[in-house]
């Protein structure tokens, strides 16, 4: 979970700004014309900045697969016969679910002044239904944190992440925050509290169930494709919706694996055609049993309360 109060370390708008106003301050006394000029250079540097930082990322999207198996094709059969009756179906099961773990992947449109797409995040996650306990775990090194954990009802509810990377001029540490802040920051789209295999299938459901968008939803079987970078079969629904205040995406994909018959994705686009999101689902373990041992940072926990 993304949490520091300021831009992402790749867009360089405050380093930028804040090096030419330094020199037009040491110069502002050589005349008039040297001003001007270091004025237009300095937006000039602001412009390219800002188009660094909205820069498109390059988006690949799943392999349609041509050969399936016989227990696919039939199951494929079940999901296309009625769509968002297999979506309820698949829904309660997931949030039946008591704990599980499962390896996330992240793809966000984020930012405050600019919004980017950015790279796609590989999280080890950890989920318990009971009381509510999320952990992420990044492995990357160019990861910004190296885990973040959430239990309701302990550490007054809040958010605890551990920083690979502090805030400037910070040292990395320990940081305990509302779990709703990095959406407020934009930092993140979701609060860590969304997060869940239930969850994702009860955010379709709500825009299905909308009395708003009744009759104006249009939801197709798209067969099976090779979902990247899982490279597992999936089941691919296809979601289509007017655009509308209070719902930002127009069209969304989502996937089910062939294997486990659990979400395996969901793509959300915007109404340009841009994506928006994208969030992968692998390796999940529902034989698992977590303790509160395992809702608990590394190194450096700080003392529990609640």
């Amino acid at each position: 979970m993304r949490v520091p109060l300021v831009l992402p370390a790749r867009c360089c708008l405050p380093a930028a700004s804040g090096d030419w106003l330094r020199a037009k301050r040491s110069v502002r006394l050589r005349g008039g014309a040297s001003a001007r000029r270091l004025s237009l250079f300095a937006a000039l540097t602001l412009l390219l900045a800002v188009a660094g930082c909205g820069g498109k990322t390059e988006v690949k999207g799943p392999t349609r697969l041509t050969k399936t198996e016989a227990r696919h094709v039939q199951e494929g059969r079940r999901i296309e016969a009625d769509p968002v009756a297999y979506l309820r179906d698949l829904c309660a099961r997931c949030e039946a679910l008591p704990q599980y773990r499962v390896t996330f992947h992240r793809q966000e449109r984020l930012g405050t002044l600019v919004r980017q797409l950015g790279r796609m995040e590989q999280i080890r996650a950890a989920y318990r239904k009971s009381p509510l306990s999320i952990k992420f775990e990044w492995d990357s090194p160019d990861a910004d944190y190296y885990e973040s954990v959430y239990v309701e009802g302990r550490d007054d509810s809040k958010l605890i992440v551990r920083e690979r990377r502090g805030v400037f001029p910070f040292p990395a540490q320990v940081r305990v925050i509302d779990p709703a802040l990095p959406v407020k920051v934009g930092r993140s789209r979701n609060p860590i509290t969304d997060f869940g295999l239930g969850r994702i299938a009860r955010r379709i459901l709500t825009v299905l169930d909308a009395p708003d968008l009744a009759g104006r939803i249009k939801i197709t079987y798209g067969g099976m494709v090779d979902l990247e970078p899982l490279h597992r079969p999936a089941h691919h629904l296809h979601i289509e919706q007017p655009a509308m205040p209070n719902y930002p995406h127009t069209k969304r994909d989502f996937y089910i694996d062939a294997e486990t018959l659990l979400p395996a994705g969901t793509d959300l686009y915007l109404p340009d055609g841009d994506l928006d999101a994208r969030y992968r689902y692998a390796d999940i373990d529902t034989a698992v049993q977590l303790s509160d041992a395992d809702f608990r940072l590394s190194k450096g926990h700080p003392k529990t309360k609640g």
